[in-house]
């Protein structure tokens, strides 16, 4: 018996779905034969004792941060491993990573011991991990940095210790702007090294049983330039204690981008400054053709964005074969994201139409949609409807194959070579009517 995919019609359609923080379970698949590599890095983490940054590299749209995601779902069942997660772009407002990177690991270590129920000791040494987070970040105040924001803290720093900071910074603390003599600096100097040391012997301490913690940061590509660089400088200068390990989630070719325009380098010297950050990389399995992962994530968005259209089994067969051809790095080469982009534009036009109309052209949403989401070019070439089998473009010939084989009762002969399908006019005239803010955005 195939899958019968049927919804009613009177649900509402999702236009977006869950982050992919919350759609990951401990039943959840690693696609793209990407469960190999999910094991070795458990296996790393396991086996080493930390102290180290490990890097994940793959390109726009690759699925590196639902990968990391549930990555974490299943540290989160291993022995001794405390993962944690950080978005480097939902934090760069601030402007003290310190205060961010450092607030975040105290209060999701106390957030773990406190679930598996802590001793009195472990409890005060995450009081003590507070409290050295705190002097850490008033000295590296001193050293120029700017305040960070109380949410930003977790409350590890109260918004009244802030304004007092605040008040001592701007009237005899920070180099930039203020004078202090030269003993003065020396002395703010000593004083942030002996915290920062503080701060790594605190850390150690609190993982008292040979935890360790596991701290992912994604999203560096996509944030604030001076920031990026200012995470990974933190990283690597104060954070080498033994129980933790960082893993940074990137696309190396735009990082190296985002350190030239902030140092002003060439792109070869930015991939050798970022060399000095990484002890190691592994790079995420690029999107393969196979049927199953394709089939998997053909069903789970089908179903998460909850698109109210009726199919029986041979109809849901032939659109997940669809799907899993226009894929294929033979014909669209999609990705995880760009799917999940064209899935939100097939349900945007599917929730535009009433249900007979919906039910007539849903068939041809999914080509329409890839389309214009994988290549606007493209789209504007066939939204008439025409293919031509003999195309100049050689590229294209997979468009006329394609419609051939799975519309050949709609495909007219309008000419000896020109062939033109209704459905597939309209559907796109549909499609034309949305377009996302990014849809023009570079894709490296």
């Amino acid at each position: 018996m195939g899958v019968i995919f049927l919804i009613e019609i009177e649900e509402v359609m999702k236009l977006a779905i869950e982050h992919q923080a919350k759609r990951v379970s401990n039943e959840s698949e690693y696609l793209f034969g990407r469960g190999e590599l999910a094991q070795n890095l458990t296996n790393i983490f396991i086996n080493t004792s930390g102290g180290f940054v490990l890097a994940i590299d793959a390109s726009w749209g690759e699925g590196k941060t639902s990968f990391i995601h549930q990555l974490i779902r299943n540290l989160e069942c291993t022995h001794n491993l405390i993962p944690i997660y950080y978005d480097a772009f939902a934090n760069d407002f601030a402007s003290d990573t310190f205060l961010s990177i450092g607030a975040t690991i105290a209060i999701e270590v106390e957030k773990n011991f406190e679930a598996k129920g802590k001793s009195l000791t472990t409890q005060k040494q995450i009081e003590h991990l507070k409290s050295v987070t705190k002097s850490t970040a008033v000295e590296l105040v001193k050293l120029g940095a700017n305040l960070g924001l109380k949410a930003l803290t977790a409350g590890v720093i109260q918004s009244s210790d802030l304004e007092k900071l605040a008040g001592k910074a701007f009237q005899s603390a920070t180099f930039g702007t203020l004078e202090l003599d030269l003993n003065e600096k020396f002395k703010a100097y000593q004083d942030a090294k002996s915290n920062i040391e503080s701060y790594i012997l605190a850390l150690e301490s609190v993982c008292e049983s040979g935890e360790k913690v596991v701290f992912f940061i994604d999203e560096l590509d996509r944030c604030r330039p001076n920031f990026a660089v200012e995470v990974l400088e933190k990283v690597k200068h104060l954070f080498p204690a033994k129980n933790i390990i960082f893993v940074v989630s990137y696309n190396k070719a735009q990082l190296s981008k985002i350190i030239s325009s902030v140092y002003g380098v060439e792109p070869e010297d930015s991939l050798k400054y970022l060399e000095k950050f990484i002890h190691i990389e592994a790079k995420l399995p690029s999107i393969d053709s196979t049927f199953q992962s394709y089939k998997v994530l053909f069903e789970s968005f089908m179903s998460e964005f909850e698109i109210a259209v009726s199919l029986g089994d041979h109809e849901f067969s032939r659109l997940e074969e669809m799907f899993v051809s226009l894929c294929h790095t033979n014909c669209l080469a999609m990705n995880s994201r760009e799917i999940e982009r064209a899935f939100s534009y097939i349900s945007f036009c599917s929730a535009a139409l009433p249900e007979s109309k919906r039910a007539e052209l849903f068939e041809y949403f999914l080509p329409a949609a890839m389309i214009k989401v994988k290549n606007n070019k493209l789209f504007n070439q066939v939204s008439s409807g025409e293919f031509n089998s003999l195309p100049n473009d050689s590229t294209t010939k997979w468009m006329y194959d394609f419609f051939k084989r799975y519309y050949s009762q709609s495909l007219k002969n309008k000419a000896s070579n020109i062939y033109f399908v209704q459905g597939f006019k309209d559907a796109c005239e549909i499609v034309s009517m949305f377009k996302f803010p990014t849809d023009e955005e570079k894709k490296i």
